[in-house]
Formats: structure tokens, sequence, C-alpha cells
């Protein structure tokens, strides 16, 4: 059949040794044997091969080259918590709007866990009050919207939802990569009704934690998304052009 290459036995040793004297001299393969460059959409390089990569790939697929770079680096990640905290002073009291999360977000920081907390301000009056309260937090009636402002500004849940389906949606297998990034220009915001009322008891205080993750250090607080992808240029990690010009426009 033309254009069919054969080799006997004793050729394809000769081929065979040939290959890994190049590999110990440190020639690269070319052709058939080389190894084919990593690619995955928008980024390529050997950059994104292995454990490293597919953290660095993540943070590209959300959206942070700073986090990326962070990944690429083995920069170690640090805990963030900022907490949403509404209470209703009385019974009769059905909503308390508009309230922005605790901390200033100072850098880019992914959101990958929230716990809802309802307590009732007040000394438990009898032994079954604190079980009493702990259902609280599942069945309260107690429903939030929940909103990103700043720049980007969009809407996570634009309608009231009941805060512990909330909690399940962005918590468990439901999170998509692995949460997802806010940058120092959005902060969280939500707004609180009581759908049954009057409430049971009062005051009580809604406590919506969020944990964030960020780079330890100040290196990735000031730097521009246009010097991260020159940094993971460097360390081999090529983005599309498109990919570059979205995230560093303006």
């Amino acid at each position: 059949m033309d254009g069919v290459i054969s080799f006997t036995p004793e050729q394809f040793r000769e081929l065979l040794t040939e290959l890994r004297q190049d590999a110990q001299r440190g020639k690269e393969a070319a052709g058939l044997g080389a190894p084919a460059p990593y690619r995955s959409g928008f980024a390529s390089g050997p950059g994104l091969e292995g454990p490293i990569g597919l953290g660095v790939q993540r943070m590209l697929e959300a959206g942070s080259p700073r986090l990326a770079l962070a990944k690429a680096m083995g920069v170690p990640m640090a805990p963030y918590v900022m907490n949403v905290r509404a209470t209703f002073p009385d019974v009769d009291t059905q909503g308390v709007p508009n309230v922005g999360s605790d901390v200033k977000i100072v850098q880019d920081t992914l959101i990958d866990c929230l716990v809802v907390r309802v307590t009732i301000d007040q000394t438990p009056l009898n032994v079954f009050q604190t079980q009493s309260d702990y259902y609280l937090n599942f069945q309260s009636g107690i429903e939030a919207t929940l909103d990103v402002k700043g720049a980007p500004r969009y809407s996570v849940a634009p309608n009231f939802t009941p805060l512990s389906t909330l909690a399940d949606v962005i918590n468990g297998n439901s999170k998509w990569p692995a949460g997802w990034i806010l940058t120092y220009q959005q902060q969280l915001f939500m707004s609180f009704n009581a759908r049954i009322a009057p409430l049971p008891d009062a005051p009580i205080t809604v406590v919506c934690t969020f944990r964030g993750w960020i780079p330890v250090g100040e290196m990735f607080v000031q730097m521009s998304n246009r010097e991260a992808f020159e940094r993971l240029a460097q360390r081999g990690v090529q983005c599309d052009e498109q990919y570059i010009d979205f995230w560093c426009r303006g």
C-alpha cells in the first residue's frame, strides 16, 4: 500500500535506541513522537499541565488572571470571611432591605461557601428553647435576595429565596467550578423578607457568612490583569488575544 512505512525488527530497535539517546541529551522529540502542546479553549502551553495547571485553568475559566497567576506560582490561599447581617427588631418587621457585607474586598476573592445562622437574641426561656432555635435555621420563613453591586453588577438570587435553599445552592456539588470570583470593585448585598408574619419571636438576627479565598500577601492587590497575563506567559501559559482583550478592556 502506497505511503505506508514499514520497519524490520532490527530497524525498529535502532530507532528506539536513537530516540532514547536524544532524550538523554535533552533533544526534544519531533513528528509523531512529540508530545502535543496542552491547549484548553482560550489558553495553551506547558504551564497548564499537571495538577497545578488544572488550578490555573480553573481560575482562567472563572475570569481571574491574577488568581491564575497565584496558582501558577504556588502562592498559598488564605480564607477570608464576609458577613451580611440583618436584625428583625420586633415580630411585626417584615423586611430588612439592602444590607451590604461587613468587610471590603481588596483583591480578587474566590467565594466557595455560605453558612446561614438565624438566632433569637434573648435568654432561653426553657431547656427546649435552644433545640427550637436550631430548627429555626431551616424553617424560619425568612427569605433573601443576593446581588453583586459594583462593576460588573449582577444578581445571583434576584427573587426572594429561602435562606436554607440559598445556602444549599452555593455549597456542595452545585457550585461551579469552585465558587465565583469577586474583585475589589464589587460587594455583596442582600435584602431579607419574613414570608410568615408575624415572626414567632423577636429580636431575630440573620447572619449570612461567605467564605472566600485570597492569595497570601499583597503582591496581587495592585496588579493589573495585563501584568498577570504577561507573567503567566513567562510561566508557559499563553492566552488568546481575544480573551486578554476582554479582561483588559477599559
